[in-house]
């Protein structure tokens, strides 16, 4: 049901489309959808991707939205409430009995909230593939969610505000002995350890702060990476809805997950190229192979087809961070958490990007002078 809404953002908002009037119809022939024929999955199978009235082809984008986000609510359950694979110490059962039973209310109230974010994702992932836009509704609804959630929500909860105790209170957490020791919650660390006195562990000014500068650090990342790299390269590079993707996910998941989901993001975006590349190599014809009249008949937007789409590589390396955290977060705490490294790191890597740029500058094409 809730891949079936998300279709609805990604044909309607792209085209600055109202997602509530009017009822879902056929781009072919117009005509309201029956309900029966709007049931996930079902529907689609029971018409075989076709209108039921004009007979025009159905996106098969449609069916694949809905399972896909069938499977990851699924993926997302079996992971982080049953198997806790995040390893939240509230999550683990203490007595052979508690791991039978339904999980309580804390739980489905973190799958809630993880769930809605992977549903934005999942819409900005497949939007910005199709028309190389996200649009901001989205990642902005998100980021209110986020930074409402992370207020109710504070680290380390579920866990309760005593699972802090196990750090030291004076003490930086960069050092080796503290690697892997920091408490994971919904927001899976605090912005800065040891958390400073007026936003203890658990309070709503802890959850409120970890949101809101995530969210900043988000978007800011990707708006330096992206003036140092024009600055160098002299030509736009990313686009802005990039930075608000990171601004939601620094509002849900901390900014230190925004920050490293950019670069295991282009990682990502990167091999999703090449595997597309590769793709339309042994299908050069595929485009034309669209039956007339086909609800894939009507006006779409037409990017460039030189641009390469950093949206759907960016939501996938921010799901690989996210759920790699239990290993990459140890690895990199002590860049997170000391601030001599941390601005080392930012230094190189600005430095890094701009000679990047500089060095794939090409020179600007001189215009031939005027017959005579």
């Amino acid at each position: 049901m809730v891949g079936s809404f998300v279709n609805v953002l990604i044909a309607r908002l792209p085209f600055e489309q109202s997602i509530v009037w009017p009822s879902s119809r056929c781009l072919s022939c117009f005509r309201p959808i029956r309900f029966i024929d709007k049931l996930p999955v079902l529907g689609y199978l029971r018409l075989r991707g076709r209108c039921r009235y004009c007979g025009a082809a159905i996106s098969p984008r449609y069916l694949a939205v809905e399972v896909g986000t069938g499977v990851a609510f699924l993926v997302l359950f079996a992971t982080e409430v049953l198997g806790n694979w995040q390893g939240i110490a509230a999550n683990r059962p203490t007595h052979p009995a508690e791991a039978v039973t339904v999980p309580s209310g804390r739980l489905w109230a973190l799958f809630a909230y993880h769930a809605f974010f992977l549903s934005c994702l999942i819409a900005c992932a497949a939007i910005d593939a199709e028309h190389r836009i996200i649009p901001p509704l989205i990642p902005y609804t998100g980021l209110a969610v986020g930074v409402i959630g992370g207020t109710l929500m504070p680290w380390p909860w579920p866990n309760p505000a005593s699972a802090a105790t196990v750090l030291p209170a004076a003490e930086p957490w960069m050092f080796p002995e503290l690697w892997g020791k920091i408490p994971v919650g919904v927001q899976l660390w605090p912005f800065w350890g040891p958390t400073p006195p007026f936003a203890p562990p658990g309070s709503w000014q802890l959850g409120l702060l970890n949101a809101v500068l995530g969210a900043l650090a988000g978007s800011l990342v990707v708006r330096l990476i992206k003036w140092l790299f024009e600055t160098g390269f002299g030509r736009e590079a990313l686009g802005l809805g990039d930075a608000d993707l990171l601004m939601m996910t620094g509002a849900f998941l901390g900014w230190q997950i925004a920050v490293l989901s950019l670069f295991v993001g282009a990682i990502a975006a990167l091999l999703l190229r090449v595997g597309a590349v590769l793709l339309l190599a042994t299908r050069p014809a595929a485009a034309a192979s669209l039956p007339a009249g086909s609800s894939e008949a009507a006006p779409v937007l037409t990017p460039d087809p030189r641009e390469l789409p950093f949206g759907p590589g960016l939501a996938l390396g921010v799901v690989a961070t996210w759920f790699g955290w239990p290993w990459v977060g140890p690895q990199v705490q002590y860049v997170f958490f000391d601030p001599v490294t941390l601005g080392l790191t930012v230094g190189i890597l600005s430095v890094g990007v701009l000679a990047a740029g500089l060095l794939l500058r090409r020179p600007e094409e001189v215009a031939p002078p005027p017959a005579a």
